[in-house]
């Protein structure tokens, strides 16, 4: 018989018909207050690598992710697999404290002076708790109410960063696998007035929407078994211009954190490299070129991680 999950331990989750995708059995007490809301019956939430979504699912629908099996998929993995998911076993790979991994999601998310005010500051986070136990009454953890994020519930990188700001959905969103209904709820700007308008939005608001990009195009043209058709062309030749459109925007609306958690700079990487996609390239090319400054800040921002590791 197989082992129980407990809380830290690494697992593949699958969406729909999206590639399974690395996650962690996150303990139901510290999730934040909108995604806990949406907790289903028999069901443990995960927290995906390399994004920013949790997802509710089953035990029996969670397959064990071991270490052998990460490094074969990373020696394995083809030029053309999806970044996103190459860079979540790279995170699960280098996954060592499920400590360490709740005080990064706390961080991003906002909450944490909520957990230094907590009773459970000054303990560790340990792992191999039972992954059903949820809050005390009123929601609290440690005795402290964590508050609502300030990051967006919404569907997440994202996957993949998002992974996301990006969600708590009960729906199953991940990111750019995500098909979530709050995300396709939202609207894209359409218009330079509704550029001026998204120029203002919290951090958490452009993730989601870089994540919602990014979503629909690996969806159209990347992650497909058969070219994409009419329809799906069409769509995206809109979204890229849509993009375009937004990279106008004062201040800019696909900053730093907007691209490092959606990742959204690398999808188009991939589509200007494949030749199947050419009609797409001088698109992804002009959005990139006026991208190349946060890029560049984010290749710095990444040198330096490594040298501090």
């Amino acid at each position: 018989m197989e082992q129980k999950l407990t809380t830290g331990d690494l697992v593949l989750c699958k969406v729909g018909s999206f590639a399974p995708w690395p996650a962690v059995v996150f303990p139901q007490r510290l999730l934040r207050k909108d995604v806990y809301r949406r907790r289903r019956a028999e069901c443990v939430a995960v927290c995906f690598f390399n994004d920013e979504t949790y997802y509710w699912d089953k035990p029996a629908r969670l397959k064990r992710l071991t270490k052998s099996t990460i490094e074969r998929f990373l020696e394995d993995a083809p030029a053309t697999e999806d970044p996103g998911l190459v860079g979540a076993y790279e995170e699960a790979r280098d996954y060592t404290s499920l400590h360490e991994f709740v005080m990064q999601r706390l961080e991003e998310e906002n909450r944490i002076e909520e957990w230094e005010k907590s009773a459970e500051a000054d303990t560790k986070v340990e792992a191999g708790q039972d992954p059903f136990e949820g809050r005390p009454a009123g929601l609290k953890a440690g005795g402290a109410k964590l508050r609502k994020s300030s990051a967006s519930a919404s569907p997440p990188r994202g996957y993949p960063k998002a992974r996301r700001a990006a969600s708590g959905s009960a729906d199953g969103s991940i990111g750019t696998k995500s098909s979530s209904a709050s995300l396709k709820s939202r609207s894209m700007p359409e218009s330079p007035s509704a550029v001026k308008k998204l120029s203002r939005l919290d951090h958490a608001k452009r993730v989601e929407i870089s994540l919602l990009f990014r979503c629909k195009l690996q969806r159209n043209l990347v992650q497909r078994e058969l070219p994409p058709g009419p329809d799906e062309i069409k769509e995206s030749h809109k979204l890229l211009g849509k993009i375009t459109e937004n990279t106008l925007a004062n201040p800019q609306f696909f900053d730093f954190e907007a691209l490092k958690h959606s990742k959204l700079h690398k999808l188009l990487k991939v589509i200007t490299n494949d030749d199947n996609l050419a009609e797409f390239h001088r698109e992804c090319n002009d959005i990139l070129a006026s991208w190349s400054p946060v890029i560049a800040e984010l290749k710095k921002d990444k040198l330096n991680q490594r040298r501090d590791t």
